[in-house]
């Protein structure tokens, strides 16, 4: 029987959520199965129900950033590091560390300085972003051994869909041990692996073990493994969630298991109802195929001033910018906005957020201009020197969505907007982002 064959015969046997979909592992998968010499009924019966059980795997690579550094300079193994931003940019905070500055309490997102003062000797090294991205790619690649379904969460974890893969690969803790020993012979890296049923509980998973390990949480014995466990492991527990579980008493996932729906929505509003979902078991979402795209829900852009400033004039000229850029991101997506929103962090580092619905969606640049100029200028809005000032485009529908008409829309000047960033989108991609600029960005 062909590859023709698999890709022809295999659909029409595997269903999920109700709808008919297609992986070549799932389909070698069964292809192995009618090739057995050996038709017992109740081996058949068992083989059936394994395809049908999902096994999902999340690959977290260890340290990801700290970890290439030490790739490309070895000796950065050996002492305490981190991969930091530029202080004299003002983004002097902490983006990853080696296993030796973990063991001095350095946090993620923490202040050079305040490592610094954790550990006197602490080397740090800038960001290469590209390399981290080749990385990236090269991981995903390994993961594409085995299996086709593929879900990028960011830059350094993944989701792996392995229900089809185990005949030709052993058992889920099989895979996550072969996979762990490509990563580690061909780009020199580790990643600790969570196993589980769902999506969910395989990104609580792969957290327990690390570096370098693996942890699973089947079906059959999820509450009895994370019962014990604090609910801030839980993915969708930050800092607020958290403290506001904790004074009703919610300190262990066991606790958060037997609290009531109907108690956590009214605490939590929606997400308490789906983090009750979640804590259930009741996740059931797929791990998309790599082929596909997921598009974004949003798009931002921010920017931390060299020094603060109350100068409205300055923040506009920022905030320009960054609407180019975002207006140049939602036409590469075929996305429009229908919210704009503006941040603006002090120099208290108090975080303030402005949002403003639009009457017709757009992405062109002026247009989300003009509403984040308007954000920004509103009475009391700037009350200490700002340090960080940022945009988001939200609410995004797709070119096809409809929207109500106006008898005060300009209908030919917004297409005539739109050629023309379309136009300058092309300068920016072949000559660079200098080659045209606005007249308050020249100095």
């Amino acid at each position: 029987m062909s590859i023709w064959h698999i890709r022809h015969f295999a659909p029409s046997i595997i269903r999920s959520n109700k709808k008919i979909r297609y992986s070549l592992f799932e389909g070698t998968f069964l292809l192995a199965v009618l090739r057995r010499k050996c038709y017992n009924i109740h081996e058949q019966k068992f083989e059936v129900r394994r395809v049908k059980e999902r096994v999902i795997l999340h690959c977290d690579l260890d340290n990801f950033f700290a970890s290439v550094e030490c790739v490309f300079e070895p000796k950065l193994k050996d002492v305490p590091m981190a991969v930091c931003g530029s202080e004299s940019d003002r983004h002097g905070v902490v983006l990853a560390k080696n296993q030796l500055a973990k063991k001095y309490g350095i946090k993620t997102a923490e202040t050079v300085w305040q490592a610094k003062k954790k550990c006197p000797d602490l080397v740090t090294v800038p960001p290469h972003m590209d390399e981290y991205r080749k990385f990236s790619k090269r991981a995903v690649e390994i993961y594409l051994k085995y299996t086709d379904m593929v879900e990028q969460f960011s830059i350094d974890e993944c989701w792996l869909d392995v229900t089809g893969s185990q005949l030709l690969f052993g058992t889920p803790e099989e895979i996550a041990q072969k996979i762990q020993n490509d990563m580690k012979n061909q780009l020199g890296l580790t990643v600790s692996i969570g196993i589980s049923f769902n999506k969910y509980f395989a990104k609580f998973a792969s957290d327990v073990n690390k570096p370098d390990g693996y942890f699973s949480v089947y079906a059959d014995e999820f509450k009895e493994k994370m019962e014990n466990r604090p609910i801030e492991e839980l993915m969708g527990v930050g800092t607020t969630t958290r403290q506001k579980l904790q004074s009703m008493g919610i300190y262990k996932i066991g606790e958060l298991y037997d609290a009531p729906q109907e108690l956590l929505k009214r605490l939590l509003g929606k997400h308490g109802a789906e983090l009750w979902k979640c804590v259930h078991g009741l996740d059931e979402s797929p791990v998309r195929h790599y082929s596909e795209h997921q598009r974004p829900k949003s798009v931002g852009r921010s920017k931390t001033l060299h020094e603060d400033t109350r100068d409205i004039a300055q923040l506009k000229s920022i905030l320009a910018c960054l609407c180019d850029d975002i207006s140049a991101s939602l036409r590469a997506e075929g996305l429009y906005a229908s919210t704009v929103q503006i941040q603006l962090k002090d120099n208290l580092f108090k975080v303030s957020q402005y949002q403003k619905k639009l009457l017709k969606p757009t992405r062109i640049a002026n247009e989300l201009f003009c509403v984040g100029t308007e954000l920004l200028c509103e009475d009391g809005r700037i009350k200490n020197p700002i340090r960080l000032i940022g945009i988001t485009a939200g609410a995004l529908t797709d070119d096809n969505m409809g929207y109500q008409l106006s008898f005060t829309a300009d209908e030919q000047g917004d297409e005539n907007k739109e050629n023309l960033d379309s136009k300058v989108d092309c300068l920016r991609a072949k000559y660079g982002k200098s080659i045209i600029k606005r007249a308050s960005q020249i100095k």
